[in-house]
């Protein structure tokens, strides 16, 4: 069974400075980053932060101006990867999601690609969800689902999957975001792994008659215990919006659940509970969430798998098993 994609990583603020540059490519990029500071923004910058949490291949800068000014640049070795933020960010503002501006953006004399964006205060959900009150989380949860019910009110879209706001996506199905499905059984070894792999085949080929009900709806893909920027317990803002996903907007629900299983406080489980209050999933809709978390974290047991963290796969396939029976009440 095929696994859909993940989408790339957030650029969010770090809770801590990072380490001075150590080598000659770090070296090189804190300068190519300074030289497009002054050429971008006219101005010379006091102090860039090098941002930590970025797996998208970006580079990831806080930057002080005079003045007090806080800005962020995002560089990418990609030629065009920023070339529709700034209308997507737009549209988005339009319709009430805190979202940040872009306020340059271009080409890099390396031949890839940077922007320059306002600084949202704050830090990245799961950071802050420890730290927070149950009825600060219920408010925050409701806050997002708002932001996502808001999207979701956009134009449909041409196609399913990953696109610009308005822009044509590549696949003709939100099933085939997930690959086609698999008839049992499989010679395969009856590994702990691939028993949680049978059980999710078996699962996504019940779940065919839904995902080709599900319509081209946008939402914000990638907004689980990331890309939520939260200052004093509430919405400061969303981050890594330079696409959006056409399709079920359950798979950020089922997402971001799958990342509160694993985290075992109160704020996180009122947070999901909320999330799923404000959705209100029925019957196949309810199964597909599951399902969108089992997947997610299914993935994640095969990568402790691969890279030999036994202890990180034995104790997430519980969580999976439990999400899968949910799926089956």
């Amino acid at each position: 069974m095929s696994i859909i994609p993940a989408p790339a990583s957030p650029e969010a603020p770090a809770p801590t400075h990072a380490p001075a540059p150590q080598t000659l490519e770090e070296s090189t990029t804190l300068a190519q980053a300074q030289s497009i500071i002054r050429t971008a923004m006219q101005a010379e910058p006091l102090a860039l932060e090098r941002q930590t949490l970025s797996q998208s291949g970006n580079a990831v800068f806080r930057v002080e101006l005079a003045g007090g000014r806080t800005v962020v640049l995002r560089m990418s070795p990609l030629r065009g990867a920023f070339a529709w933020t700034a209308h997507n960010l737009n549209v988005l503002r339009t319709i009430g999601v805190p979202v940040q501006a872009v306020l340059a953006s271009g080409g890099a004399s390396s031949g890839g690609s940077y922007v320059v964006m306002s600084w949202l205060p704050g830090r990245d959900l799961m950071f802050e969800l420890p730290l927070m009150q149950p009825t600060q989380a219920a408010a925050l949860a409701d806050a997002v689902a708002a932001c996502q019910q808001r999207v979701a009110a956009l134009a449909q879209g041409q196609g399913f999957g990953w696109a610009p706001i308005g822009r044509p996506a590549m696949a003709a199905s939100w099933g085939e975001m997930f690959g086609r499905p698999v008839e049992e059984p499989l010679n395969e070894p009856q590994t702990p792994l691939n028993l949680l792999r049978a059980r999710l085949r078996a699962l996504r080929r019940e779940l065919e008659p839904y995902f080709g009900s599900v319509q081209p709806v946008c939402f914000l893909d990638d907004l689980t215990t990331k890309n939520v920027i939260v200052e004093g317990g509430q919405l400061s803002g969303l981050i890594d919006l330079d696409f959006v996903c056409y399709g079920d907007p359950l798979l950020a629900v089922g997402n971001t659940l799958a990342q509160l299983a694993v985290e075992d406080s109160a704020a996180a489980r009122v947070y999901g509970a909320a999330l799923v209050e404000r959705w209100q999933p029925r019957g196949d809709a309810r199964r597909a969430m599951h399902f969108y978390s089992a997947l997610w974290l299914t993935t994640a047991v095969a990568a402790a798998d691969s890279m030999g963290d036994a202890a990180r796969a034995d104790a997430l396939r519980p969580v999976v098993h439990a999400i899968l029976d949910a799926a089956a009440a």
